[in-house]
C-alpha cells in the first residue's frame, strides 16, 4: 500500500472541506494517527459477548457501546485506505445535550460501506447551537472551548468496534456550515417533533433519541440509536476527559457526591441524612453538592450543615476533574419519586446523567436495586445497591451506606476498578 503524498493531500482537501489549510492540517495529523493524545486513550477494544436482539449488531463486555462485528479483510482495509476521507457532521440545534456528542462520534453505528469513502480516515466536525438562550446556564461556551482545547486535530479508534479511525475536526456554526458531509447525526433530534421529516431528506441522516418515541416509523428504526439500555438500540454516552483515579486516605474524609439537581423530594435526600447520623463517626465523611450554577443548600440537610459542601463549576472539562475525584457518587433516584423516569416502569425512560459519568469516569455508585439492574454489565467502577420500595422504606438504604462506608475506610478506590 503506498501512502498518499503531501500533494494529493492538498489537492484533495480543495475539495473535500475548505478554507484548505485547515483540511491540510487535518489529513497531516491523520497520517500521523499513531500519535494519539495520551490523555484520551481508550481501553483495547472489547470482546463481542452476546448478540443484541432488535439491534443486529453486538453487546460487548466494555457494555456502554454497541459494537459492530468487523467481518472486512485486509482487502477492504485497503480499500477503504485508498479512498477519500469519510466526513461526518454532528449536528446539535438545541442548546443542550453537548455531553453525547462525544460518544455520538465514537460509538453510533454508522454503515460505511454505504458511504463511498475511508473510515480509516473519518473526519468528524461538529456543528453546535449559534448561541446560547435555551439552558439554565451557559453550556454551549464552555463546552466548544473543550472540544477546541482538548479535542480538535486528535485521532482515536472508534469504542464501537467498527475499524474506524476518529479524526476530530472543528466546530461549526449550525446555522452557516457547508452541508458536504457523507453524513449528519443529529444530537437533539427528539427535541424537534418534525425530526422524521429532516431524516427522511436524505437517507445518510442520523438520529440519537434520548426518550421514547411514538409510533416510530418502521423504515427510520436502522438510523435511529437512544443513550440507554432501556431501547432496543443504544449506546451509553460514557466518553469523558481520562483523568487519574480518586484514591483514599485514612486521613482524609470520603467525599460522597451528589448532584445539585437532585432535589426530586426530600424524602430522597432524607435516606442519605439518616444513612449519615446511623454511622458511628459522621464526621468522616464529606457530603459534595455538585453542579454548574449556584443554589442554596436544602433544609433536610440542616441535622449535617457542617458535613455539606456546595461545589459550583460551570466549566465542562474542570465539572468532569472534580466530579473524577469523588469516593462515590449517590444518584439518589428512586422509582417513587420524580426519579422514576429513569426507570422501565416509566414511559419516559430517561438516561440519569449521573450514570453515564459514574461508567465514564469508572467511579463507584450507591444506587436503587432498580438502577443496578438496568446497567448491571455497563459499570466500571464499584457498585453497592438496596431496595426501596416506597418513601418511607430507608433500613436497606443505611445497610448498604454502612456496608459501602466500612469497605471503603483504608481501601484506596482505584482499587476497585
Amino acid at each position: 500500500q503506498q501512502s498518499i503524498s503531501p500533494q494529493k493531500m492538498a489537492k484533495l482537501s480543495r475539495y473535500l472541506c475548505p478554507p484548505v489549510f485547515l483540511v491540510f492540517v487535518n489529513l497531516y495529523i491523520l497520517e500521523n494517527h499513531d500519535k494519539v493524545n495520551s490523555d484520551y486513550s481508550q481501553d483495547p477494544l472489547p470482546v463481542s459477548l452476546a448478540s443484541h436482539r432488535n439491534a443486529g449488531v453486538d453487546n460487548t463486555s466494555r457494555n456502554d457501546v454497541i459494537k459492530i462485528t468487523n467481518k472486512s479483510n485486509n482487502n477492504v482495509a485497503n480499500h477503504h485506505e485508498n479512498r477519500r476521507p469519510c466526513r461526518i457532521a454532528i449536528e446539535n440545534k438545541a442548546d443542550y445535550h453537548y455531553e453525547v456528542i462525544e460518544s455520538t462520534i465514537m460509538k453510533y453505528p454508522l454503515p460505511w460501506e454505504s458511504f463511498n469513502c475511508s473510515k480509516t480516515n473519518a473526519i468528524f466536525d461538529v456543528a453546535l447551537a449559534q448561541e446560547h438562550r435555551w439552558a439554565k446556564n451557559n453550556e454551549l461556551d464552555p463546552w466548544r472551548q473543550y472540544f477546541v482545547n482538548h479535542l480538535a486535530g486528535t485521532t482515536r479508534e472508534r469504542t464501537i468496534g467498527d475499524g474506524a479511525i476518529v479524526l476530530f475536526g472543528t466546530p461549526q456554526d449550525y446555522r452557516k456550515y457547508r452541508h458536504e458531509y457523507d453524513a449528519y447525526i443529529g444530537v437533539s433530534c427528539d427535541t424537534f417533533e418534525t425530526f422524521p421529516q429532516w431524516m427522511r431528506k436524505g437517507q445518510h441522516n442520523y438520529c440519537v433519541l434520548h426518550g421514547p418515541v411514538p409510533k416510530l416509523p418502521k423504515d427510520l428504526e436502522q438510523r435511529v440509536c437512544w443513550v440507554n439500555p432501556m431501547y432496543p438500540r443504544y449506546f451509553i454516552p460514557s466518553d469523558l476527559p481520562h483523568f487519574p483515579p480518586a484514591q483514599f486516605h485514612p486521613d482524609e474524609p470520603i467525599r460522597l457526591c451528589i448532584k445539585g439537581t437532585t432535589y426530586f423530594c426530600d424524602k430522597s435526600l432524607q435516606l442519605l441524612v439518616d444513612a449519615v447520623l446511623s454511622i458511628s463517626n459522621p464526621g468522616t465523611i464529606a457530603i459534595q453538592i455538585m453542579g454548574g450554577r449556584s443554589t442554596k443548600i436544602r433544609p433536610v440537610f440542616t441535622e449535617i450543615s457542617h458535613l455539606v459542601t456546595r461545589i459550583v463549576e460551570p466549566d465542562f472539562f474542570k465539572f468532569e476533574e472534580i466530579m473524577s475525584q469523588c469516593h462515590v457518587l449517590l444518584p439518589l433516584i428512586h422509582p417513587w419519586d420524580e426519579g422514576e423516569k429513569y426507570f422501565p416502569s416509566s414511559d419516559l425512560k430517561k438516561l440519569s446523567g449521573f450514570i453515564s459519568q459514574a461508567i465514564g469516569l469508572k467511579l463507584p455508585l450507591l444506587v436503587h436495586e432498580g438502577i443496578y439492574d438496568i446497567y448491571r454489565g455497563h459499570f466500571t467502577g464499584k457498585v453497592w445497591s438496596y431496595s426501596s420500595k416506597h418513601r418511607s422504606d430507608s433500613s436497606d438504604f443505611q445497610r448498604a451506606f454502612g456496608e459501602m462506608i466500612d469497605e471503603i475506610s483504608g481501601v484506596a478506590v482505584d482499587r476497585w476498578i
